[in-house]
């Protein structure tokens, strides 16, 4: 988990939105999604406004948020 992470923590501070950049995220945040289970809620069903509008400051937000998220995992 902490790999998705550190890779989820990478492509916003790239800060290209690419179309690889944007598969990736979603790669990313599904896993932590079945690797948590905590399903989709904290992670992609939060993300997926952010990053359809590539809304960096928000996608910062949540990328800080991400092991506090995870705390709470099973």
């Amino acid at each position: 988990m902490d790999h998705c992470i550190a890779k989820i923590s990478q492509i916003v501070a790239q800060k290209q939105s690419d179309r690889r950049s944007i598969l990736q995220l979603g790669y990313n945040l599904g896993r932590l999604s079945e690797l948590s289970g905590l399903g989709r809620e904290p992670f992609w069903d939060r993300w997926k406004d952010p990053v359809a509008e590539w809304d960096l400051a928000e996608m910062e937000r949540l990328a800080q948020e991400l092991p506090k998220v995870l705390k709470g995992s099973p």
